[in-house]
């Protein structure tokens, strides 16, 4: 118990400090704005793709106030949830120096700890995939319906944080009908409990949504070939995987995931082969059938692979030195061994110390210094979906904006508008508009001699001045704020438009 309660207090305190260092993305901020709609007693607005319950956590913190904290911690809290569950599993089957080193690898990843420190919902739902493997071992252990409730219960949460989820059922059922030792009937029997308990988790937002009259996860299974969905192939999405573990901060965290997976496959194939099989097979499915995989959906599989990796390290720890020397053998007997054992626990832990310490405290003051894929820098940084460039003009309105009563249109989308207002001060928030925002200026130039627009380039309008000059009125730039990378078509600009009839 006391090992499990201070893995949880490092991953805490590895994951707090500088919660709010990177700007709000997108995606951070729809799931804000449906948070604030629990609040309003619209617990499912907007969840066709498939992102049905996750702003639920975020709910609890009461976004209204400090918001991209509380959209953060959610997801803190719920990861939590998985790495118990996952200490409690290898723990049980391996020992304690697996668990520790399978929960370390987890901590220690550069690429969780980025995603695990957003308000997405991929980190909670790789975590309750844990949740659901380790409930689905027990119900293998025990057959008993209370389990395969238990274990229906533990994926339907995960598949109703996201739809990603969703393959890992294969998982679930591969422990069960593998693992095992009752007969195949009441095998059979369990996860058909275990199907019709996911199934009930899904009644209360299907209903709403048939009762609306909406569409049934269009969003989401378009992410499924077909649809709106891309059309990446297994050969692009094996790559964009492959940059995730290669590209985030120094690869020490991987390369010891793949050596410690193949270690427990080689030295506990019965078990440790199961465990593989029940968390390669659906992110295989993932791999083959996504048609839009980006960098963060790999998340829902990363989380089991690193508890996976670490375990294999840790069994090869304790099961090398016994067979070089003599099975068996306990430490009061060979003090050496035990040492050897520790030797070998610490240069693994001083390993991936020098991996993420760096990497954590950049990303704790400015993260955009860090190392990242391509494919994290265009999302997170340099391009509108990043929140640079909002952020720092939203917190400098209040000197930019004179008088400050001054209605500040925002030329931009509605999801960039919202999540911009996350970070108004002083109550000076953006006056929403449909992109690029020309009606909302001219309306308000019509009652006020000064209009304020705040352009966000790509979505924006494009060529302010002229457009001014159309309706009457003279353009100015008052400020700048560049994204990260410099890209000029990629900068927020805020603009003080006068009427013409008013100036000189």
């Amino acid at each position: 118990m006391r090992g499990i309660i201070l893995l949880l207090i490092l991953f805490w305190l590895s994951r707090l400090p500088g919660l709010e260092a990177l700007p709000l993305h997108n995606d951070e901020g729809l799931h804000l704005s449906r948070a604030i709609e629990v609040w309003n007693l619209h617990p499912f607005w907007e969840i066709r793709d498939g992102k049905i319950i996750n702003h639920w956590a975020i709910a609890l913190f009461y976004p209204r106030n400090a918001p991209v904290f509380a959209g953060r911690i959610a997801t803190v809290f719920v990861s939590m949830i998985g790495l118990a569950a996952g200490y409690a599993l290898v723990r049980r089957r391996f020992g304690v120096t697996p668990a520790i080193l399978a929960c370390t690898l987890w901590i220690a990843s550069p690429y969780l700890f980025f995603f695990e420190r957003l308000a997405f919902s991929d980190a909670e739902a790789g975590a309750l995939v844990v949740l659901a493997l380790w409930a689905g071992w027990r119900l293998a252990q025990h057959g008993t319906i209370r389990r395969a409730v238990f274990a229906g219960f533990a994926f339907g949460l995960a598949a109703l944080f996201k739809f990603t989820a969703a393959p890992f059922a294969l998982g679930v059922a591969l422990i069960v009908l593998l693992r095992a030792r009752y007969p195949l009937q009441r095998r059979i029997l369990l996860l058909v409990v275990v199907g019709v308990t996911v199934a009930a988790t899904f009644v209360l937002p299907v209903g709403y949504l048939l009762l609306r009259g909406d569409d049934l996860f269009s969003i989401a299974f378009g992410w499924i070939g077909g649809g709106s969905g891309g059309q990446m192939g297994v050969g692009a999405n094996l790559n964009m995987l492959a940059m995730q573990l290669t590209d985030f901060g120094v690869p020490i965290w991987s390369g010891l995931m793949v050596a410690g997976i193949v270690l427990l496959v080689a030295m506990r194939p019965r078990t440790g082969g199961l465990l593989a099989l029940a968390v390669i097979v659906p992110l295989a499915t993932v791999i083959v059938l996504g048609r839009e995989v980006l960098p963060r959906h790999y998340v829902v599989a990363l989380p089991a692979l690193l508890l996976l990796g670490g375990t294999g390290l840790g069994v090869a720890i304790d099961g090398l030195p016994l067979i070089l020397i003599e099975p068996l053998i306990r430490k009061e007997i060979n003090p050496l061994l035990y040492r050897q054992r520790r030797a070998l626990l610490a240069i693994v832990l001083a390993m991936l110390a020098v991996g993420f310490v760096a990497f954590a405290l950049q990303s704790y003051t400015a993260p955009e210094h860090n190392r990242y894929p391509q494919a994290v820098w265009t999302e997170h940084f340099s391009q509108h979906s990043a929140g640079y460039g909002l952020r720092e003009a939203m917190l400098a309105l209040s000197q930019t904006i004179q008088p400050r009563s001054t209605t500040v249109i925002a030329s931009m989308t509605a999801d960039s508008c919202r999540r911009a207002n996350f970070y108004a001060v002083e109550g000076m928030i953006l006056t929403c508009a449909d992109a690029p925002g020309l009606d909302a200026v001219k309306a308000a130039l019509e009652t006020q001699n000064i209009v304020y627009v705040l352009v966000e380039q790509v979505t924006g309008l494009r060529n302010i001045v002229s457009e001014a000059e159309a309706l009457g009125a003279e353009a100015q730039q008052i400020a700048e704020y560049r994204r990260p990378g410099g890209e000029s078509s990629q900068t927020v600009t805020l603009w003080r438009l006068e009427r013409a009839e008013q100036t000189g």
